[in-house]
């Protein structure tokens, strides 16, 4: 009687566990097999990407490879690292939210803006730094900022001369950051629309605490450099006292365009875009459990037994790793009913996020086709940053 209780008692212990482990969708990671699962999947890629079906004969494992190829090698290296942009790609959670539109116009010069070291011709641009960081309150919640102003149409148009402009942050009269550039005409038969991006610049103002900022657009000093060249922009007309003023608060005048994702739609994102980015920065430098890029080298002989490589040895091809937790919360009524529909139409997909590549580069290799030397390079093959998708 006892050993039949005992024996009760185990299987529905062992029920009970079999219905936890089905509810959880927490499960130990096998790193060997998660390594073995790449493994086989870059052994596919890179023959794929070569037009290869079987790796190539190697007719000799250690002959020297020319220094033109070497040096070929190594300036592809060189310039993917100069092509892959510092600022990471923007998170799925900034892409999914509205962004709200606001156009800051530009205000007065009354001085206590950053001088500008200016010349005949110069268009100055003040704008009120302090009513931005009022209505965007952190720069991480800005998406864009696109200065824009209008050049005004002109009689003299067959008279017209192309000449480069370029767009200046001031910092006072012997200090001027260079922020681009754009090729225009000194006369247009119709008034056109000049916009530059600067965003970046618009973040360090919220991050700031100056209560005015300043742009300078002036002609690019060259030998070719047409003397007079004047802009007209909207604003700026040549107009004396009181018409001035009216003049530069109309709604032509210069602007700033600001998109942004509103405090409250993103009070449950992390403050900082480098974390939200899960690249190696956030990733190796925190205890994050959930979805994260975690680091994966492959030697190529080691791992895939290849000895037709030469260069590089092995690399980091890196992997995404961790639990995607739900951006809804799950008492939610709204997102009970449309997970059911999900689930209804969609009976054999998971309904949770998974955690996918986000940016990936791409891979230079030497490797010899039959006593050819070649340098390729391979697309996606180094995964930077994950995300939930």
């Amino acid at each position: 009687m006892a050993i039949s209780r005992a024996l009760l008692l185990l299987s529905l212990l062992l029920h009970c566990l079999s219905v936890a482990l089905a509810l959880s969708t927490c499960q130990t990671v096998d790193m060997e097999m998660v390594k073995r699962k790449r493994i086989e999947a870059i052994r596919g890629q890179i023959l794929s990407k070569l037009k290869l079906d079987k790796p190539p004969e190697v007719e000799d494992e250690v002959a020297p490879v020319p220094e033109e190829v070497m040096v070929l090698y190594n300036s592809t290296l060189e310039l993917i690292q100069e092509t892959q942009s510092p600022k990471t790609h923007e998170a799925p959670e900034d892409e999914y939210f509205a962004k709200e539109v606001q156009k800051f116009n530009m205000v007065e010069d009354k001085g206590a803006s950053p001088a500008c070291d200016r010349r005949d011709g110069d268009v100055v641009i003040v704008f009120d730094a302090s009513k931005l960081r009022e209505s965007v309150t952190s720069e991480a919640l800005l998406y864009r900022a696109e200065l824009r102003m209008l050049q005004l149409s002109s009689n003299n148009a067959e008279r017209s001369v192309e000449q480069r402009v370029e767009l200046y942050q001031c910092n006072g009269r012997t200090s001027q950051r260079y922020l681009g550039n754009k090729f225009v005409r000194s006369s247009v038969p119709e008034n056109v629309w000049l916009s530059f991006d600067v965003t970046e610049t618009v973040k360090q103002w919220l991050s700031g605490k100056e209560e005015f900022e300043t742009f300078k657009l002036s002609q690019a000093c060259s030998c070719n450099a047409t003397e007079n060249f004047k802009l007209s922009i909207a604003g700026f007309e040549n107009k004396r006292g009181d018409m001035a003023s009216i003049s530069k608060k109309s709604q032509n005048s210069p602007y700033l365009l600001i998109m942004s994702t509103p405090a409250e739609r993103a009070d449950h994102l992390q403050s900082s875009r480098r974390k939200r980015a899960l690249d190696f920065e956030f990733c190796s430098t925190s205890e994050e459990k959930n979805c994260c890029v975690r680091r994966l080298y492959i030697n190529f002989r080691k791992d895939l037994g290849w000895k037709w490589i030469h260069e590089p040895k092995g690399y980091y091809a890196n992997v995404c790793m961790g639990p995607c937790p739900y951006i809804w919360s799950l008492d939610n009524n709204q997102y009970t009913k449309v997970l059911a529909l999900y689930n209804q139409h969609n009976p054999g997909a998971s309904a949770s996020p998974c955690c996918v590549p986000q940016v990936l580069e791409p891979l230079p290799i030497v490797y010899y086709l039959g006593r050819t030397p070649k340098v390729e390079q391979l697309s996606n093959m180094v995964v930077k940053s994950c995300k939930c998708s």
